[in-house]
C-alpha cells in the first residue's frame, strides 16, 4: 500500500510541477487585407496577420478554402461576399481568439 500511495503522489507531483496547461497570454485575433483590381475578379488579397499572443493560425476565406499561414494570399476568382474567419492560438493551442471580415468581391462586367 506504501508503494501504491507513493506513485501516486509522485505522478500528481509530477503533473503540477510539470505544467501540463502553461500560463499563456490569452491571445488577441486581429487582421486587414488589401486587394488587387478594386476587388473585382480575378482579385487577388492579401491577409496582413495583427494577431497578439499567438503562434498558430487557421484562416477560412469563406468559399471551403483554408490556410495555416501566418500572412497568406487569397485569389478570388469568383464574384461574391465572402465571411474570412482568423482563429489564432497560443503556443499550446490551449487559448485562441477569432476575428472575422466580410470581403465583397465584384463582377469584372459592368
Amino acid at each position: 500500500m506504501r508503494m501504491s500511495k507513493a506513485i501516486t503522489i509522485a505522478a500528481f507531483l509530477l503533473i503540477i510541477s510539470g505544467g501540463c496547461y502553461k500560463n499563456e497570454p490569452v491571445p488577441v485575433a486581429a487582421f486587414t487585407y488589401t486587394g488587387t483590381n478594386e476587388f473585382k475578379i480575378p482579385c487577388r488579397i492579401t491577409f496582413n496577420n495583427n494577431c497578439v499572443n499567438s503562434f498558430h493560425w487557421e484562416w477560412n476565406f469563406g468559399d471551403d478554402s483554408v490556410s495555416s499561414a501566418q500572412a497568406p494570399v487569397k485569389y478570388y476568382t469568383r464574384p461574391g461576399s465572402y465571411v474570412v474567419t482568423l482563429r489564432a492560438y497560443t503556443d499550446s493551442y490551449k487559448e485562441w481568439a477569432t476575428a472575422a471580415q466580410t470581403i465583397v468581391i465584384s463582377d469584372t462586367v459592368h
